[in-house]
């Protein structure tokens, strides 16, 4: 884990290559396709608490999201070169399965998710990142929380105070990638700022490194945890959604497949445990 100023990671050095730039009209609708399916996965893993089965129900006959969906599986910089931990194929990143298995009701949608997650921190796929990290290593569970604020300070954006969530939950990460897309198609359209070239750069290169240094790390690992607490429901199919998302996103922002494996949620049985463990006999992950 890297040891910099949690405070200011925008003074980090550059990373060993600059990420596409975005400069045609073609590039800013995959901008906002990208923009879309992240809040889509965003909202799919949302508490049910927060409204998530009628902002979802309102989204299921919208043309834009099958739209958005097409746009980045044509888009050929999608394609990763190599899948990672828990990561799917570009085939994978498809609506109608996440339909299929969409509940008809908000109580059902809200069974489903305290049966996956429990009323609590989840045991078996926690949808934090520090959860991710061997619980014997506090300070790079606490550097990897301050890292994670840092981004958001950087951008002007706390927590909501009405609903106190850490800032490493997936939802958050996610919603952070969705705000950075739209930052930078504001910077893109603001052709009279002098500013406007450093404010595209920014945008581009704090999203590669948001997914590089955090995303990327957990969240595949996450989705398929995911899939194994919900087989047949609703969020294994966000499960799939979200595992296909993570590598066509590395491969738009050419970032390679993370070199630092997470480690298996600290409340269950660490990867080279017991053969009971969940996660025991899984090639991928390698036990």
């Amino acid at each position: 884990m890297t040891t910099h100023t949690a405070s200011d990671p925008m003074s980090r050095a550059p990373l060993d290559a600059t990420p596409p730039g975005a400069e045609t009209l073609d590039d800013m609708t995959l901008n906002m396709a990208r923009q879309s399916l992240y809040r889509f996965a965003a909202l799919t893993l949302l508490d049910p608490r927060f409204n998530a089965w009628k902002r979802l129900q309102s989204l299921r006959n919208d043309p834009l999201l099958s739209e958005a969906v097409a746009v980045v599986r044509e888009s050929e910089t999608a394609r990763a070169t190599e899948l990672g931990l828990g990561e799917l194929g570009l085939a994978q990143l498809d609506l109608a399965q996440v339909w299929e298995r969409f509940p008809s009701s908000e109580a059902q949608l809200n069974a489903q998710y305290e049966r996956t997650f429990g009323l609590l921190v989840s045991a078996a796929c926690p949808p934090y990142e520090t959860e991710y990290i061997n619980s014997k290593y506090t300070f790079q569970r606490s550097q990897t929380l301050a890292d994670v604020s840092g981004y958001y300070r950087a951008f002007g954006l706390t927590t909501s105070s009405t609903s106190a969530e850490r800032p490493d939950h997936i939802v958050l990460e996610l919603e952070f990638m969705a705000f950075l897309l739209g930052k930078e198609r504001q910077a893109y359209e603001d052709r009279e700022s002098l500013e406007r070239r450093s404010h595209l750069d920014v945008c581009r290169r704090t999203q590669r490194r948001f997914l590089s240094e955090h995303l990327s790390v957990w969240a595949s690992l996450f989705a398929k945890l995911v899939q194994r607490e919900n087989p047949g429901g609703f969020y294994e199919a966000a499960g799939i959604f979200l595992a296909a998302l993570i590598p066509a996103e590395r491969g738009i922002l050419a970032v390679a497949v993370p070199d630092r494996r997470p480690a298996a949620p600290s409340q269950i049985e660490p990867l080279d445990a017991c053969d009971g463990c969940q996660l025991h006999g899984d090639p991928q992950l390698g036990t």
